[in-house]
């Protein structure tokens, strides 16, 4: 990452991409950036998501998050929470943009 003109710049964007293709992890960034700046443990984020959802597939969307950049851990309470406040992005022929919100 690098910030040009107050614009944060990704070289992974395409994990980023990723990330927010799947509608479980785009739900679950969601109730995320809700929460920011509190960490979230698995359980509660498993109460935003359909009953089927488990716990092991919860860990596998929030590792894919993670990978891109868009959540943090919080290691002392085992909490997620999002790694910034909202997300605007822009894409254009310089790359991924992200405007810090």
């Amino acid at each position: 990452m690098k910030i040009v003109d107050g614009v944060e710049q990704y070289s992974n964007g395409h994990k980023i991409c990723e990330a927010l293709s799947d509608p479980t992890r785009t739900k679950i960034l969601q109730y995320l950036l809700q929460k920011y700046p509190e960490a979230q443990t698995i359980n509660q984020i498993r109460k935003v998501l359909p009953e089927n959802v488990s716990a092991t597939t919860i860990s596998f969307h929030l590792k894919k998050l993670r990978e891109a950049g868009l959540i943090t851990t919080d290691g002392h309470k085992k909490g997620f929470r999002a790694t910034r406040r909202a997300i605007s992005i822009d894409f254009n022929g310089n790359g991924f943009h992200f405007v810090e919100g």
